[in-house]
């Protein structure tokens, strides 16, 4: 078994695999546009409606890019974890950072309707009964998986010392019949719609264990040549536009197979290849070399992608942002204009975004962890 390179802190890191996390949180920003912007109508909405055509085909298999983007995530985590030991510090940040951002908007929320009515329905969430649920929701980030991919990250964080230590006296064999194993778990719901023994958390481990055999392995993944990895991607791409508008149509098989109720996640397994052909691809780039002050600037940023995720996530976020956006948006009579706009409104939302959470985390989450760790030993 080949050994991984060192890594020795955040400065450390690839370029690369920094732009790599950007450009994951921009894929999971461009879905969830796509879910709660109807460019259409110029309105927001909560869900993303299902017609038949290859229009919402398409739609849908941006939704599913959005995974991806999660994929990339889980498997950066792989990538870098695998022969690093354990540490209480990581987990209480990532969970530290999930409750502060949940309770920051929460308190906004409270401070702003004193004022007005809140928009975009946000008012609803502090009103009548569903008050209690939105308290428990920001209080209760981690138990009432308010953020699901934070809740299967933190849940990888905690498994990854046993994955390591399976990991470390597993063969190559082994661990390829492991990860075709897991990825076999999510094509079960598939079938029938009857047995789904798949979740977040075998999601996200997948992911980890995918991330550590690219690290682990990396010198065996060059007979893979860049033209088979182009070709997968554009494959499973292809496979997913087909499945989407297939499980559209509405036909008796589709319904029969209970695919009508899956069309959001979709054929699970082909984000997670076409993560891994990205990773790889990226992983083979010349090494970036920036002067100082934009390597730094690039570091920022990606540090910053989390709260991103965290604050049009949010219960409030993603109604006033999505809402915002929605009421802001031109008319729009071409393919072209909906194209181009749509590319930059989700570059600037991300921008936006990643400038606010870089302010959060420098003046508030970063003071306040650090100040809880030095007073609390065991999260060293």
């Amino acid at each position: 078994m080949s050994q991984p390179e060192k890594a020795t802190g955040r400065s450390a890191r690839s370029l690369n695999i920094e732009l790599l996390r950007i450009l994951a949180m921009l894929m999971v920003v461009y879905c969830h546009m796509i879910i709660h912007v109807d460019f259409t109508n110029g309105v927001s909405r909560i869900v993303l409606p299902m017609y038949p055509g290859w229009k919402s085909a398409i739609s849908f298999t941006i939704v599913q890019y959005g995974q991806v983007g999660v994929s990339i995530f889980f498997m950066i985590s792989g990538y870098f974890l695998v022969k690093k030991q354990f540490s209480w510090r990581r987990i209480f940040s990532t969970w530290f950072q999930m409750f502060l951002y949940a309770v920051l908007c929460l308190v906004i929320a409270i401070v702003a309707k004193q004022f007005r009515p809140l928009p975009f329905g946000t008012n609803e969430l502090l009103s009548g009964s569903q008050t209690l649920d939105t308290v428990l929701w920001s209080l209760c980030p981690f138990l009432y998986n308010s953020y699901w991919f934070i809740d299967a990250y933190i849940l990888m964080l905690l498994l990854s010392p046993f994955i390591n230590t399976v990991y470390a006296h597993m063969s190559q064999k082994q661990i390829l019949a492991l990860i075709a194993l897991l990825m076999f778990i999510g094509t079960w719901p598939l079938f029938f719609g009857r047995a789904n023994h798949w979740n977040n958390v075998v999601y996200a481990v997948l992911g980890y264990i995918i991330g550590a055999y690219i690290q682990t392995y990396h010198d065996s993944l060059r007979g893979i040549s860049n033209g088979a990895l182009a070709i997968c991607t554009v494959l499973c791409t292809a496979l997913m536009l087909g499945f989407n508008h297939f499980v559209l149509s509405e036909s008796y098989w589709a319904q029969r197979l209970t695919w009508t109720a899956q069309i959001h996640q979709g054929l699970q397994i082909l984000p997670i290849c076409i993560a891994f052909c990205l990773f790889v691809a990226v992983c083979r780039l010349p090494q970036l070399h920036l002067p100082h002050i934009w390597s730094n600037f690039l570091l920022q940023v990606s540090a910053g992608t989390f709260g991103v995720y965290l604050l049009h996530e949010n219960t409030f976020g993603f109604r006033f942002i999505w809402g915002t956006v929605a009421s802001w948006l031109p008319n729009i009579s071409s393919k072209t204009g909906f194209v181009l706009t749509y590319i930059v409104t989700g570059l600037l939302i991300f921008a936006v975004l990643d400038i606010i959470a870089m302010l959060v985390d420098r003046w508030l989450i970063h003071p306040l962890r650090d100040c809880i760790i030095s007073k609390v030993g065991w999260i060293q």
